[in-house]
């Protein structure tokens, strides 16, 4: 039988065709040619194409196509976009690449965000979480709420209560509002090794305006699980503590504490169950053992 070559072939330049694609056009922005667009933030002024930037970015897509103001238009003005954050949003756009650091994440999330820039924005946010350290947390917390990080937010929080002890020493933490303090002592999954630390905690805290924040003491003493707390320590906050002895709420807290100490029929009321819901730390898997030619191992236990 003859042999005969197939008389068509499907060549697959995918990659290739992507990459010469994305230079040429990037070449074209460069040189400020068949660009119909500029965004000017003040006295910068960056050419693009509108195709490129709607093709990746919704904000774009709709003032490009839609029926806004700016479809005719061959230049737009930013008010409230950080220049070097727009330069970098533009250079993703040709490259998909974009460089971002502990000095231009503060002003790059933003921008994704506001330009609906989906991928920018998500590796803002894994950037910000692999930097998560006791210093920095709440601050990347509150960031992240402001932009609805959710997944970024998550993690910072979870953080900030694994890592309590660390954290509360920090100026961040003092910088706390009685809300978002409440918030973070509230928490089951609060990693601290008694409640003494958390009634500490928000000793320092209030210490460290105690004028402004004296009156918030009662409200973030209800969030510390004080019949955790022991006889001995709490008889000595009882006597010694002046801003508590001083608060008529705050003795009441202390009195149902000890009543829980010294009045056990009082401990299955729902508030005492609340009150004394053990904190949630990180599970831990401890394997112990071996294997031996001697001993048989006739039991296990698991705690």
């Amino acid at each position: 039988m003859e042999h005969t070559s197939p008389t068509y072939m499907l060549a697959n330049l995918t990659h290739l065709h992507s990459e010469q694609l994305l230079q040429g056009l990037n070449l074209l922005r460069q040189h400020h040619e068949l660009c119909d667009i500029v965004l000017r933030v003040g006295d910068v002024k960056i050419h693009a194409h509108k195709a490129v930037l709607a093709s990746i970015s919704p904000y774009f897509k709709a003032m490009f196509a839609g029926n806004l103001s700016e479809k005719e238009n061959s230049e737009v003005e930013f008010q409230c976009v950080d220049e070097t954050a727009l330069q970098a949003i533009v250079e993703y756009a040709y490259t998909g690449t974009v460089f971002i650091s502990q000095d231009t994440v503060e002003s790059l999330l933003p921008a994704a965000n506001l330009l609906q820039i989906k991928l920018v924005l998500k590796e803002c946010c894994a950037f910000l979480e692999s930097q998560l350290d006791p210093g920095n947390c709440i601050g990347i917390s509150r960031f992240a709420e402001t932009y609805g990080c959710h997944d970024l937010y998550l993690a910072a929080t979870k953080y900030i209560c694994q890592n309590f002890e660390a954290v509360c020493q920090t100026e961040e933490f003092f910088e706390l509002t009685h809300a978002d303090l409440d918030e973070i002592v509230s928490n089951d999954c609060l990693n601290v090794a008694t409640e003494e630390t958390v009634f500490y905690a928000l000793e320092s805290w209030i210490k460290y305006d105690v004028q402004e924040r004296q009156k918030y003491l009662a409200q973030l003493l209800n969030s510390v699980r004080l019949p955790l707390l022991s006889v001995k320590f709490l008889t000595r906050l009882y006597e010694a503590n002046h801003l508590l002895r001083d608060d008529r709420t705050c003795k009441h807290l202390l009195n149902e504490a000890l009543k829980y100490h010294f009045m056990p029929e009082h401990r299955l009321s729902h508030q005492t169950v609340l009150m004394t819901r053990p904190r949630c730390a990180p599970k831990v898997l401890c394997a112990v053992g071996g294997k031996s030619g001697l001993f048989a191992c006739l039991d296990s236990r698991m705690y």
